[in-house]
């Protein structure tokens, strides 16, 4: 079995933690059902890695239930996206392709969320992992402005006027904190979702090497040979 991280999810590490600024903002890609792309930036909140399977990591992020996105990915029956990152520090691209799952508020999960699916999961699963708690730990981890993103009307939606953005919450505290609000606080809750990759195919440049290089990984079902890489003109 393997029990070693992944080479590309080791380079991807290395070169995030290289970057400078903004060092977490990837570029999400989904299809809706027209098969019309759309791409946007996210933040990568984490590396969700059970012990058992080092070499299969879950990239995490987070959206608001309510983004066009999300039907954008439930309408694509394999749920099928791509995460691209590009870090000047390293002159390094990676485009990593996968599966997600979506994971809103409980009551919403029959209806928005997508879950879950495969060996990761499972693992996960059978040890009792709840990802409500997770969304709930996410949720409190961000920034009162951030929170309060969440508690505005729903993303893309007409406005009457850029003013109207006044009338909004500027910060959503959380409980115990200064201004802490119940009704915000719990509305931007419930829009908080979290939305993960499972990655089956992943495309990496090296430009800050000569020659460049170029390699593919796909993603095995053998435990002995997790990713098998192929090497590609860059």
């Amino acid at each position: 079995m393997a029990t070693r991280s992944a080479r590309w999810h080791n380079a991807l590490k290395l070169a995030l933690r290289n970057e400078e600024g903004m060092k977490d903002v990837f570029q999400l890609a989904t299809t809706d059902f027209n098969a019309t792309p759309h791409v946007r930036c996210h933040i990568l909140r984490g590396h969700i890695i059970h012990p058992s399977l080092p070499s299969l990591p879950l990239l995490l992020t987070t959206t608001d239930i309510r983004t066009p996105k999300v039907a954008q990915i439930m309408s694509n029956p394999s749920h099928r996206v791509e995460a691209h990152f590009w870090t000047k520090a390293t002159n390094e691209q990676f485009r990593v392709s996968g599966h997600a799952a979506i994971y809103p508020s409980p009551e919403l999960q029959e209806n928005k969320g997508i879950e879950g699916v495969g060996e990761v999961y499972d693992a996960f699963r059978s040890q009792g992992w709840d990802w409500e708690d997770e969304r709930q730990r996410q949720f409190d981890s961000v920034g009162a402005h951030m929170r309060a993103s969440w508690c505005r009307p729903v993303p893309g939606s007409p406005m009457d006027s850029y003013s109207d953005a006044e009338k909004w919450p500027v910060t959503v505290a959380k409980p115990g904190e200064e201004g802490y609000d119940a009704k915000n606080y719990e509305e931007a809750r419930g829009n908080f979702a979290l939305l993960l990759i499972d990655p089956i195919e992943v495309d990496y440049i090296e430009l800050g090497v000569m020659p460049n290089r170029r390699t593919k990984f796909v993603r095995q079902e053998s435990d002995d040979e997790r990713w098998k890489e192929v090497i590609l003109v860059p």
